[in-house]
């Protein structure tokens, strides 16, 4: 279980069911649904998006600072981002474009290998599969 479910299970005083908190949820304003929220309360959940944790810290009165925290997040500003002023001079494709850089860097890195297993990669003789069996053939000598 992750320490976001463990979190979620021990303010989850009431025992209130996923369905029961996702329509306290929705009747709050939120898009919670109990699928969501069954899968959270077990641990069987990936990074969370910020309207389910909002959705949580209001259901379950958590604040959202702790609920960040236990999912591993940037807790230091629980406000949604606000672009200077001067934003507002950016044309409607700038606005698309600095939205997608903001996603892009909250994506989570998928793939990505470490320094060490790039080089222990590269130091392997390579190795190529037979077109018809799919078994390794050894590695050429030219």
């Amino acid at each position: 279980m992750s320490g976001l479910s463990e979190l979620l299970s021990a303010r989850n005083t009431a025992g209130s069911s996923a369905r029961a908190l996702a329509r306290r949820a929705q009747e709050l304003g939120h898009t919670l649904n109990h699928d969501t929220a069954a899968r959270y309360l077990r641990g069987d959940h990936g990074v969370p998006d910020e309207a389910t944790l909002v959705a949580f810290s209001e259901v379950l009165r958590v604040p959202l600072r702790d609920l960040r925290v236990a999912a591993d997040l940037p807790a230091e500003a629980v406000t949604p981002y606000v672009p200077p002023a001067e934003a507002s001079r950016l044309t409607r494709r700038q606005r698309r474009a600095v939205d997608e850089v903001i996603r892009a860097m909250l994506e989570p890195t998928k793939g990505v290998r470490e320094p060490t297993q790039l080089a222990a990669r590269r130091r392997r003789p390579a190795q190529r599969q037979a077109a018809r069996h799919g078994k390794a053939e050894p590695p050429s000598d030219t």
